[in-house]
């Protein structure tokens, strides 16, 4: 999947799976706010999506954060971490927070012990 953010204000353009900064920040506020718990038992991660976070300069690891979009969908949001062991979410130095992850269920893959199928 590519982002349907393409270049933004500021000149900034986003790699193919980053979103906006403002994006991330609504959505992990919507997941901070739930009021319902939601069925969700993992996250499909696209490899591009920790391939492009881990190619960021400095980057020496990584951190999820949980997110809700405006249609109610969930996400899992990937960012960069420093060696101070912080978020890395300066787009204007190239840094970004990735997503396209599909929440199991939805993609679950074969049923098995840690997605409830067997």
């Amino acid at each position: 999947m590519n982002s349907n953010f393409g270049e933004q204000k500021k000149g900034i353009v986003y790699p193919p799976n980053a979103i906006p900064l403002a994006t991330a920040a609504d959505w992990t506020k919507e997941w901070r706010n739930r009021t319902t718990l939601q069925d969700i038992n993992g996250f499909w991660i696209p490899m591009i999506d920790v391939n492009e976070a881990r190619e960021e300069l400095g980057v020496e690891n990584m951190r999820g954060y949980l997110g809700i979009d405006g249609d109610g969908e969930h996400h899992l949001l990937l960012v960069g971490v420093n060696a101070k062991g912080n978020d890395m979410i300066d787009e204007a130095a190239g840094q970004f927070v990735y997503d396209y992850t599909l929440p199991c269920p939805q993609q679950c893959g074969n049923g098995n012990v840690l997605n409830g199928g067997k």
